[in-house]
Order: C-alpha cells, then structure tokens, then sequence
C-alpha cells in the first residue's frame, strides 16, 4: 500500500495548487448551489425514472452522430443567415400575437369555405 501511496502523493501535490485557484469561484458559486439544492432534490427522482429510458435511447443517439457529422458543416453555413433571421422575427414578433387571435377565429370560416374551393378544382 505504501508504494501506491508514494506514487499518488506527487501527483496530489502537482494537482492541489490548480484546485486552491478554483477556491475562490467555487464559494462564488456555493450560495446559487445552495439555493438550487431544493429543486435539485426534485428533478433527481425525475432523472432516476426516465433514465432507463435513457439508456435505451442512448445507442440510436449514437447510431445517428455520424449523420449529425455529416450535416454540422451545413448547420455552420446556415448559422449567419439564422442569426440575421432571428433579430427580425423577435421585430415581427409582437404583431405576430396581435393577429393571432383573429387567424384563430378565422379559422372555422376558412374550414367551412376550403369544400367548396375544393369542388372547383378540375379533376
């Protein structure tokens, strides 16, 4: 046992001057730990129960990685087009919640009028 020890006191002692860094950060972030603790004790059992499902789930995940690799370079030329588009759909946003409610109640409207366009159509 002592060899063991012998040969893992070196490498602790190479290891704890980066942890005393991390000192500072980690009381930054104990009060947030501390107050997200109750909710935390919440979504455990949560995790518990879909885990096997997880676990089921987890090899088709996999299976699909080297088709997520394959299309990330795509994804990558998309992204600036989708980070100018964003800005002007938060713009059109609020009218957007304006009209919806009179597209919802325009709805049966259009429902009971679609039969009629339909039975125009040539065959």
């Amino acid at each position: 046992m002592l060899p063991l020890f012998n040969k893992v006191l070196p490498l602790f002692f190479k290891v704890l001057p980066h942890y005393i860094m991390q000192l500072p950060l980690f009381f930054k972030v104990l009060p947030l730990l501390i107050k997200m603790l109750p909710l935390f004790n919440k979504v455990l059992p949560l995790f518990f129960k879909v885990l096997p499902l997880l676990i089921k789930v987890l090899p088709l995940f996999i299976m699909q990685l080297p088709l997520f690799f394959k299309v990330l370079p795509l994804f990558n030329k998309v992204l600036p087009l989708f980070n100018k588009v964003l800005p002007l759909f938060f713009k059109v946003l609020p009218l957007l919640i304006k009209v919806l409610p009179l597209f919802i109640k325009m709805l049966p409207l259009f429902f009971k009028v679609l039969p009629h366009y339909i039975m125009q159509l040539p065959l």
